[in-house]
């Protein structure tokens, strides 16, 4: 048995199992995109799950000509990046903002979708320089930490491509940071053996559980980097104060993050992620959990969101009602009793 086997225990066996199922879901949707079946995927959840890892690890696999972008881009900068390379995959790793840009909403919307049997025509109109356009036979892969805003425009664009939550387990992330630990860690020469990521990855695992902070791939890394630091004698802190204080300062960066967002979009993003869960589970229990895991909001919170889209419903089927008696000429009595669950019984129908 080599030390990768002993190192893995069967429950991690598993859970890498069922992992590498989610993750065989997220390659599909990629390969979707690069054959043309599907123009563009949007791809979110929580940071260090190794999405942006998959998605590009899976593109050089089967060999997909691609572009990446991060940190910034303006809604002229898309423009031109996708006129470039119109027949590749462009990748748009962390860059929320642009789909904030009602300019860049437009260029993707225009990118992602055309009639059938027409051309994906962007164009790009400016006193200056007149009118710029070009055909788009590419797709486009957005990564990014959270939903898509639940705002008209980003629900026509989400609806000209899949849209998927990358969500795993804590069991799920720590089997792999096990498997990552036991093929052992080299930086800048450097070399730790696969004994020693272990005992890192244990550590960084019991103080994320301990402090309540979510498992996270990036902070393996780090730790690994900061052992190294450690044994070359560059520390006068021991490693385990050194990683127990970036876990604290991860967890302060979770349960802090400051939402610089109007309430008004904040309450939209917050009914989005609830329909989302809603129209993944009908438990209740289970959608509270999600929700204040998703939203990072509270139980009072979650069950203000579930009053709101109530009342849309109740609106929506009352809108209904009315609008089959003024074109049905039907009495609202009789629209309310044919409604009625009493009608089940023959006599209760009777005029």
């Amino acid at each position: 048995m080599n030390t990768s086997e002993k190192l893995l225990s069967a429950d991690d066996l598993i859970a890498l199992e069922e992992l590498d199922a989610r993750l065989s879901l997220v390659r599909d949707l990629v390969t979707g995109v690069v054959k043309g079946y599907k123009t563009g995927l949007h791809l979110h959840g929580h940071g260090g799950m190794g999405k942006s890892f998959t998605v590009l690890k899976h593109l050089e696999a089967i060999g997909a000509p691609y572009h990446l972008y991060n940190s910034r881009m303006t809604a002229k900068g898309l423009f031109i990046a996708l006129r470039a390379a119109p027949d590749d995959i462009h990748v748009i790793e962390d860059m929320e903002r642009i789909v904030k840009d009602p300019d860049a909403q437009g260029v993707l919307r225009s990118a992602l979708w055309a009639q059938p049997r027409h051309d994906r025509v962007v164009t790009w109109t400016t006193a200056t320089d007149g009118k710029e356009q070009f055909v788009f036979r590419g797709g486009v892969i957005l990564i990014s930490n959270r939903p898509l805003l639940d705002v008209p425009e980003l629900r026509a664009l989400a609806s000209r491509i899949e849209v998927h939550h990358f969500d795993v387990a804590s069991s799920h992330l720590a089997a792999l940071m096990r498997k990552l630990a036991s093929q052992g860690y080299e930086h800048q020469g450097v070399d730790l053996t696969p004994a020693e990521c272990f005992e890192i990855t244990e550590y960084v695992i019991l103080q994320c559980q301990e402090a309540g902070c979510p498992l996270d791939l990036r902070l393996q890394q780090r730790s690994f980097q900061t052992y190294l630091q450690y044994d070359a004698g560059e520390t006068t802190c021991h490693w385990h104060d050194l990683v127990a204080a970036s876990v604290r300062e991860t967890v302060s960066n979770f349960k802090h993050e400051l939402n610089r967002l109007p309430p008004k979009v904040r309450k939209e993003q917050r009914l989005s992620i609830l329909r989302e869960i809603q129209a993944e589970t009908a438990d209740g229990q289970e959608q509270l959990r999600l929700y204040e895991e998703r939203a990072e909001a509270s139980r009072a919170d979650f069950y203000r969101r579930k009053a709101e889209i109530l009342a849309e419903v109740s609106a929506a089927k009352e809108q209904h009602v009315a609008k089959h008696e003024f074109t049905s000429g039907v009495a609202p009595a009789a629209v309310g009793l044919a409604m009625n669950d009493a009608c089940a019984v023959p006599t209760a129908c009777q005029p």
